[in-house]
């Protein structure tokens, strides 16, 4: 569960009515206390209390009906199967030519592989399931995120281009063409986060947008509001309705649950019940027009150049399946073995995604590396752009950039990791279902704390000569992802494919940043510990310090990313952030003479992060391995220069406020605090960091929000103004917010161009 932020909710347009505590039984506080005895004690203490309530009120939540199902974790485990035969001949010589084999090489392989079946054979029937379903929610607009949109009164989809001028000048971020109402902001989130998924509760009938006028609508319509009403409100939807409305009807149902995202609730098989999320994402595509430009001609400070750094207008839409929101599980983990639950699509995943510096950054990069004169097609072919996703979860960041560069590089490919199985399960899962090659999206178990390597490998041929052993625990992650390595999970009817390795044009993070409570004097049982590490599973908790992970990611990307421009861009909190002094900004009216009143010690850590050779990094590189790739065999003992701008709120969260966010009640309250004043943390704020690798000494600046050392890292940082109205940086909504980082973005580039 990520941190609280402002934005609204339409839960007016979703009920025309409201349930007030006082107006129900006094029995109904049970659904309170089925929700703790869920949370602290698991599904099955919980399950007759759900039972009882749901025979008493019938309702129609799908919280309500998964809590009450006997045979709900076993059908948490059945989401997203992935088929049998993932690779075709084709798609398996293209992995291995990516990363460095022959035509001939992969030749050997496939005779040395006895099981040469077609690729028709290849298909089995979830591959054909994902097919069908891909195109239901096709055919039913689920795959428009305008039609989502105006499904719930939102208005004509927006874009920071809506801010410009037909010539692309917009020179005053202060000035801005057009100010919108917070409704009408709603059109730039990307993703339908304002709408609040249902939580087990006395609800007998589908909300008004579901069922008011349903028989009228267009055959796409009424089959779209059966599928958001379970996949994105989480409603249970009575089967009759979905036989007659649904595209597919019967034969989708039977769809959704041979791929295990809908069931018949067992004790009322007329009612189907969701079990996951699928959130539709906007997909803003990389500008072609500007193909064939050298240099930085991308980064200018001319209002004429302005268009050429804007987003193109076009845009497309994925589909991301997740696990049910928090609000929907009471718990933080699901399935049989109590499996991490594959984080949701919240304001922070949102915020890398709509924020503009790591498109822009792709784009232009594109442009210099692989579309100058000097770029010979050969090179395009085995030198894909490539990606790493580190904290993936549903694979949001990397499958979001793979589509957007559909159009300047449909053969670039990402490596996903996790901790976590069913995330990776998710994220193929995922892939496929938006018609990304399998090939193109490959998945890593790790842990980044440790820095081992948890994935089942088949021999490590390509990897240091001391790891050739089937010993897996032999290796760590910067070895695979270095040196790449023979995949178990990727073996199809055609042999082996090779782990892609390193370096990384582009490295996305999304990583746990909760500072969790793990030990506090005053509790001596532990209860209250207990519960708070509960309700923060695999997809929160950073450690005590909230940056066990975000530290491990830094260290990591110094190593791991190109020397030239190659850029890490990560979505966290923030602690002890850089802060106004409000004294002398309101004497002088300067933040940036406010902010020389001040150092920051976390653009210090930061800078100490990336220059630190991690505990766990393997130097050595075995001179027999002919398969690594080339520029792999750099100097990984030493940090890559670099340079980068760190964003967040210009008024961050007292940890007294943070304390109180994230605490249910007055015992844990004090507990948050006592550990936040433990680890020295005042304050904290949401925010973005990027960082870009650069093949000179960067200039250490002169200015006040800068580092201004000798190390590797040059590290600035800009505090976002404040919008109450709009609300945090990460409010996915918030257009200044978004205007903010991108002119700060462009003249920063400019300043060191």
């Amino acid at each position: 569960m990520r941190a609280p932020v402002s934005y609204i909710s339409l839960s007016f347009l979703i009920f025309k009515y409201s349930i007030s505590a006082s107006s129900l039984p006094s029995s109904t506080c049970s659904y309170q206390d089925a929700k703790e005895i869920r949370l602290k004690y698991g599904h099955a203490a919980a399950l007759p209390l759900y039972q009882k309530l749901l025979e008493t009120y019938g309702d129609v939540t799908a919280a309500t009906r998964i809590a009450a199902s006997p045979q709900s974790m076993i059908r948490h485990d059945m989401a997203c199967p992935l088929p049998r035969g993932e690779y075709s001949n084709e798609y398996h010589m293209n992995a291995r030519v990516r990363n460095g084999y022959t035509k001939k090489d992969t030749d050997r392989r496939q005779e040395e592989h006895v099981d040469g079946a077609s690729e028709e054979d290849n298909k089995d029937d979830i591959m054909m399931a994902i097919q069908k379903l891909r195109a239901v929610l096709k055919q039913s607009g689920y795959f428009c995120h305008e039609k989502v949109q105006h499904l719930f009164g939102v208005g004509e989809s927006l874009s920071v281009a809506s801010l410009f001028d037909s010539k692309g000048a917009c020179t005053n971020r202060k000035t801005i063409k057009t100010e919108w109402s917070r409704i009408e902001a709603l059109g730039f989130a990307q993703g339908p986060v304002y709408v609040t998924p249902v939580s087990s509760g006395p609800i007998s009938q589908l909300p008004p947008v579901i069922i008011d006028g349903i028989e009228s609508d267009d055959p796409e319509r009424s089959s779209l509001r059966c599928l958001l009403a379970m996949f994105l409100l989480g409603f249970a939807v009575p089967r009759d309705l979905l036989s007659k409305y649904l595209v597919g009807g019967e034969e989708t149902i039977e769809l959704l649950q041979l791929l295990g995202l809908a069931f018949p609730c067992e004790m009322d098989v007329s009612m189907i019940v969701p079990y996951v999320h699928i959130f539709p994402l906007q997909v803003q595509l990389l500008n072609n027009s500007n193909h064939g430009k050298k240099g930085r001609g991308m980064i200018q400070q001319t209002a004429a150049a302005t268009e050429e750094v804007l987003p193109t207008t076009k845009t497309d839409t994925m589909l991301l399946v997740t696990d049910l929101h928090p609000t929907i599980l009471s718990r933080t983990t699901v399935g049989q073995k109590e499996d991490g639950a594959v984080m949701y699509i919240g304001p922070d995943s949102l915020a890398l995604v709509q924020h503009l510096p790591s498109r822009l950054h792709v784009q232009n990069v594109y442009q210099q590396r692989y579309q100058g004169s000097n770029t010979s097609s050969q090179e395009k072919v085995l030198s894909p752009f490539r990606i790493l996703d580190v904290c993936t979860g549903s694979g949001i960041q990397a499958l979001y950039m793979l589509m957007s560069m559909k159009s300047i590089d449909p053969t670039a490919m990402a490596v996903c990791v996790d901790v976590n199985d069913r995330a990776l399960r998710f994220v193929k899962f995922n892939a496929l279902l938006n018609g990304i090659e399998n090939d193109r999206v490959w998945t890593l178990k790790a842990d980044l704390v440790s820095g081992q390597c948890l994935d089942d490998f088949v021999g490590q041929e390509s990897v240091q000569e001391e790891h050739n052993s089937n010993n897996i625990n032999n290796l760590n992650v910067m070895d695979v992802l270095l040196h790449g390595a023979r995949h178990k999970q990727n073996v199809g009817y055609f042999g082996y494919n090779i782990f892609p390795s390193g370096p990384f044009d582009l490295i996305l993070a999304n990583p746990p940043f909760i500072p969790t409570p793990s030990y506090d004097d005053d509790d001596k049982s532990g209860s209250v510990l207990g519960d708070i590490s509960k309700r923060y599973g695999l997809f929160s908790s950073g450690g005590s310090s909230g940056e066990e992970v975000l530290e491990s990611i830094v260290s990591m990307s110094s190593r791991l990313l190109r020397k030239d421009h190659g850029l890490l861009a990560i979505v966290s909190e923030f602690m002890n952030p850089p802060t106004v002094d409000s004294d002398v900004e309101n004497a002088t009216g300067n933040i940036q003479e406010s902010l020389q009143k001040q150092q920051s010690k976390l653009l210090y850590k930061l800078c100490q992060w990336w220059e630190k050779d991690p505990s766990w990094l393997s130097l050595s590189k075995s001179s027999n391995d002919n398969h690594i790739n080339e520029e792999a065999c750099v100097d990984v003992a030493v940090a890559a220069l670099a340079r980068g701008l760190l964003f967040t709120n210009q008024a961050p969260i007292s940890c007294h406020t943070y304390a109180a966010r994230r605490a249910n009640d007055q015992e844990e309250y004090s507990v948050w605090l006592r550990h936040l004043q433990r680890q020295d943390i005042e304050c904290v704020s949401p925010g973005l960091l990027y960082i870009e690798t650069t093949p000179l000494q960067p200039t250490t600046t002169t200015q006040p929000c800068s580092t201004g050392t000798n190390l590797s890292l040059d590290l600035e940082y800009r505090l976002v103004p404040k919008y109450q109205e709009l609300g945090s940086i990460w409010t996915p909504y918030n257009y200044k917010a978004l205007l903010y980082t991108w002119c700060e973005w462009v003249a920063w580039q400019w300043a060191y161009s």
